[in-house]
């Protein structure tokens, strides 16, 4: 299978082409914020239709060459999709896409080059032995990010590799949570108490700001949960990926979890701002993406019921936060019980009878009033 790799290392752009370097960002984000301010105005955002009317006249004002214009009515096209034509549509020059033509890597020099309005600029890589290894071992590096940050210019290279699939093994399911980011059905746990806390208090800091209109503070502390939050993604998806090849597992499966902050809205300000910051899309692209290079494949899964059934006998139980009680099982982990229930497929993946008790299997075969007067018995 092929897995994509994203590679990010420091170059050292030099001190006479820096300028021309900064007016690449500029005539980029100029190139898009034009395009899509013309397809909002048509209610246009096919990049095909875009790149016939604009191709010539955004060459010609900025100055691109052809592949970084083909790149900024792309980038453009799709801001305009996603948005529905609705914003101002005002690009930012924080980075530069790259492709194969406006990029080349050239580990054995240890630099790189990358096109611009006046020619091609060469960069020297400044990267550590483990990120050499992994470009070194990469076949070929598609497509790069160019990034401008504070500390300089940063350069975000993707590569293709081919990685074995691992055998037929079992499923790792994984429950997803605010108080417990995750869960596995082996028994790993991971919690979100610290970065809920975390997430609080960044609350309280930010509301005080606000309330006495310190912009500038507010823009020097801009971004630090959004880094700590994507750190523990980074932290807890790299364990459970180990934790699936440390069990032989072939496929982790996650719940498909979209569209439930929109289920979940309530008449609760502080619940519904937890959720709000539930940054469970990003932790399920971390593991999908750190997956693939140990071969393993990713699953989503119906989340209907995966709290509320025995992962042993698929009754409905009863939870109480952290407890899930079976009437016929006894008690479990509630996150652990989830994460099988997950494992297996869903909830709803094996409605079968409860296969732990003989009573029940009696009841089941007997017939339908026999198996209501037993289970009233058993107080369900």
């Amino acid at each position: 299978m092929q897995s994509i790799r994203t590679i990010r290392c420091r170059i050292l752009v030099p001190p006479e082409k820096r300028a021309r370097v900064d007016a690449l960002f500029e005539r980029c984000s100029q190139a898009c914020t034009e395009i899509a301010a013309w397809g909002r105005d048509r209610r246009e955002s096919n990049p095909i239709r875009l790149q016939h009317q604009l191709y010539y006249r955004i060459r010609q004002t900025t100055g691109l060459p052809a592949n970084l214009t083909i790149t900024a009515l792309r980038r453009a096209a799709a801001a305009l999709a996603q948005a529905k034509f609705k914003g101002r549509f005002q690009f930012r020059p924080p980075f530069v896409a790259l492709d194969a033509r406006t990029f080349t890597l050239k580990l054995a020099k240890g630099e790189v080059s990358f096109s611009t309005h006046e020619g091609r600029v060469t960069a020297a890589l400044q990267i550590s032995d483990d990120e050499h290894e992994a470009l070194w071992g990469a076949p070929l590096a598609q497509s790069a990010v160019l990034l401008k940050a504070k500390d300089g210019f940063w350069i975000n290279i993707a590569v293709e590799s081919d990685v074995p699939e691992v055998s037929e093994g079992g499923d790792l399911g994984v429950d997803l949570g605010i108080r417990r980011l995750a869960s596995t059905s082996t028994g790993r746990r991971f919690s979100g108490t610290v970065l809920r806390e975390y997430r609080e208090t960044r609350w309280r800091v930010r509301a005080s700001l606000q309330s006495r209109g310190a912009r500038r503070a507010l823009k020097r502390l801009s971004g630090r949960e959004r880094r700590r939050a994507c750190w523990e993604n980074h932290r807890i998806s790299k364990r459970i990926v180990l934790e699936a090849a440390r069990h032989g597992c072939s496929t982790i499966a996650l719940e498909d979890l979209r569209g439930i902050r929109k289920r979940l809205q309530a008449r609760n300000r502080h619940r519904n701002r937890m959720v709000s910051r539930w940054a469970f899309g990003q932790m399920r692209e971390f593991i999908r993406y750190k997956e693939a290079t140990k071969g393993i494949r990713v699953t989503e899964v119906d989340p209907a019921d995966t709290s509320l059934r025995c992962h042993e006998c698929g009754e409905i139980g009863m939870r109480s936060v952290d407890l899930f009680t079976c009437a016929t099982c006894g008690e479990f982990d509630a996150h652990q019980n989830a994460a099988k229930n997950i494992a297996r497929g869903g909830a709803r993946a094996g409605d079968n009878p409860a296969l732990c008790n003989v009573a029940r299997i009696v009841d089941f075969f007997a017939g339908e009033s026999l198996h209501r007067s037993s289970s009233k018995a058993a107080g369900l």
